[in-house]
């Protein structure tokens, strides 16, 4: 008699796929992702009034960064290195740099305003109305873009460490400065970098 064969047991294909499933959604979750490295800036609240709204040259400061990533500041070809210290100048009236500043020229002060600034008292003078205009070509390498922001960004954050020091005796940090502390510093100087095309007056 010959022997008769034996049945081998089906799988159950619906516990395999559940299986593959859960394995998929373990390793999404345990795996960290690479980021790319660039900013993290909140943009201001856009209204209806900015669309078209006309800057005095005296107080834009041009920022551009060609094809080639090389930089101008004003009317000067400029080093990333010193972008820092440029703008901080500039934020701060300090008369280096003006759009309506020509050969013939001396240096402007852009503009500055009399607030009313908790911590600061009535009548505080605050460069509220500067503007940093970044254009870039669209050769310009993201490295390059990226570090032309990261200057600009730490530039605006030593003014307000420095601010944060001679006010408060408290570094400029969320976890040490109340959050009226944190606004007053952000409202003295107020970050504005801009990439559109500016209207001049």
């Amino acid at each position: 008699m010959g022997k008769k064969k034996r049945k081998v047991p089906g799988m159950n294909a619906s516990s395999s796929a559940d299986l593959a499933f859960t394995l998929l959604i373990f390793f999404l979750v345990v795996t960290s992702m690479d980021t790319d490295e660039g900013l993290t800036r909140l943009l201001p609240r856009w209204t209806e009034e900015q669309t078209n709204q006309d800057i005095k040259k005296r107080n834009i400061l041009n920022v551009l960064v060609n094809a080639n990533n090389e930089l101008m500041i004003g009317d000067q070809v400029a080093d990333v290195s010193q972008l820092r210290e440029k703008a901080k100048n500039f934020i701060t009236a300090q008369g280096e740099f003006s759009g309506e500043r020509g050969p013939e020229m001396k240096a402007v002060d852009p503009e500055k305003s009399p607030e009313l600034a908790q911590f600061f008292g009535t009548n505080t003078m605050i460069p509220k109305n500067h503007v940093i205009s970044l254009q870039s070509d669209y050769g310009t390498s993201y490295e390059k873009y990226i570090a032309v922001q990261n200057e600009l960004v730490a530039a605006y954050n030593e003014l307000r460490q420095e601010l944060a020091k001679s006010k408060f005796n408290k570094d400029y940090d969320e976890e040490v400065l109340t959050k009226e502390e944190m606004q007053a510093l952000k409202d003295y100087y107020p970050m504005n970098i801009s990439e559109a095309n500016a209207k001049y007056q």
